[in-house]
């Protein structure tokens, strides 16, 4: 049990990993909710418009990761880092720039949102790859739990200073926090002492390369049932979240600040889950508490029609919460299963595969949300339409476990030996 814990001290170059990366996803919190806000309230965008937004905003992850697959096992992993953090907070900085000068428009927040993601997707499995090379094999659960505790604070704090900044300052203002996260992670990863380095291996050929990302990753059976699992947990989830700040704005009349409070507390239930990721997965086994992970965090969000008879800022909270406190322990499971079952130098391929997977699952999410948001409210009513396209997405969300069930990974009660122990 003790392995499982968050841990401090786990090295000075995580350590500075990890600081890097807990601003940055704080920031990044700030983004999340400011570009929406920013779209509904001053450009007067249509639920079809927010569904593109928020496509845009994870389209990059599929497109870039499989392109980039092969890069992340050649390129030395601190230049990535690096690179893309730098790349971020540039892109993030033409918004306000543009804003400055009456120049912002929809297509800007779409093409942005497309760029930060792209980057995003290289910058993550650059960052997942690097951890097993910072830490010891027995300390990978508990430095993924700590990545996660941090990520689920940022969850919790993010939205909540995003609402209150948001209404201070302006949506405009708040994304250049998000700038200035990535500038503070790029200092950080330029500390790292991990060598910089790539293998000395021939010149690639890039589509022969991308192939055999494919095959890598097919190899490992348990990660085809988890990709399937993810794909249909995403779509619903992301279904969701597109309607969710189109509920809250129009149909139940919340400001920025009540839907960063919404979007807070299920980042405070996330840094109980993270916490308990591990109890969970050792009382459970792996397996069990994946699929109670996904099941739950999708269907919590079905509740959300009580906010016609109930006051709509608790029903909402209160999924949040539920739905919160599911997903850390997902992510702590499922990444260290994977860091466990795959070889040290195949990760950097197989994990660029497995989040393309994962995230064309959020585009597709978020794009079918908004269309089913746009219909919905044209047949039933912007009230009754929104709820609807929202509660469907849950129950979609809720179906995701199945791929669990018949591919045996509900089966996997402890995590196997690593891929390279002898």
């Amino acid at each position: 049990m003790e392995r499982t814990r968050p841990r401090i001290g786990l090295g000075g170059d995580f350590d500075r990993l990890w600081l890097g990366e807990s601003v940055s996803a704080v920031g990044t919190q700030l983004t999340a909710l400011a570009l929406p806000t920013l779209a509904i309230f001053q450009l007067h965008a249509t639920p079809f418009d927010v569904g593109v937004l928020t496509a845009c905003t994870f389209a990059g992850y599929p497109l870039v990761g499989i392109l980039g697959a092969p890069l992340i096992d050649r390129i030395a992993r601190r230049s990535m880092l690096l690179a893309m953090n730098i790349l971020r907070a540039a892109a993030l900085a033409t918004v306000p720039l543009a804003g400055g000068f009456g120049l912002v428009s929809l297509g800007q927040l779409a093409l942005v949102a497309l760029i930060v993601s792209g980057a995003t997707a290289l910058f993550d499995t650059a960052y997942q790859s690097a951890v097993p090379q910072l830490v010891r094999e027995e300390h990978l659960l508990g430095a993924n739990a700590r990545l996660e505790t941090s990520q689920s604070a940022a969850n919790f704090a993010g939205p909540a200073l995003a609402g209150w900044l948001i209404g201070l300052i302006g949506a405009l203002a708040t994304i250049v926090g998000d700038a200035l996260s990535y500038l503070w992670s790029a200092l950080m990863v330029s500390l790292i002492s991990i060598a910089d380095d790539p293998p000395r291996v021939a010149r690639p050929n890039p589509i022969r390369d991308i192939a055999s990302s494919f095959v890598l990753w097919r190899r490992y059976s348990a990660l085809v049932a988890l990709a399937v699992c993810v794909v249909i947990s995403n779509v619903g989830n992301m279904a969701v979240r597109t309607a969710l700040l189109l509920v809250a704005y129009r149909v139940f009349a919340l400001g920025p600040d009540g839907a960063g409070w919404i979007l807070a507390v299920g980042g405070l239930a996330s840094v109980v889950g993270a916490t308990v990721a591990g109890p969970v997965s050792a009382r459970l086994g792996v397996g069990p508490s994946l699929a109670l992970a996904t099941t739950v965090e999708g269907l919590a969000w079905a509740i959300a029609p009580l906010g016609f008879v109930v006051t709509p800022l608790v029903i909402l909270g209160v999924a949040s919460i539920v739905s919160g406190l599911m997903t850390p322990i997902w992510n702590v499971n499922v990444v260290t299963l994977r860091q466990r079952i795959v070889a040290r130098h195949e990760q950097g391929r197989v994990v660029a595969v497995s989040r393309a997977f994962a995230t064309a699952g959020v585009a597709l999410g978020a794009f079918a949300g908004g269309v089913a948001a746009t219909v919905l409210e044209a047949s039933l009513g912007e009230r009754a339409g929104l709820v609807t396209a929202m509660t469907a997405g849950a129950i979609v969300a809720g179906l995701s476990a199945i791929p669990l069930l018949t591919g045996g990974v509900l089966r996997v009660t402890t995590l196997p030996r690593g891929a390279d122990a002898s």
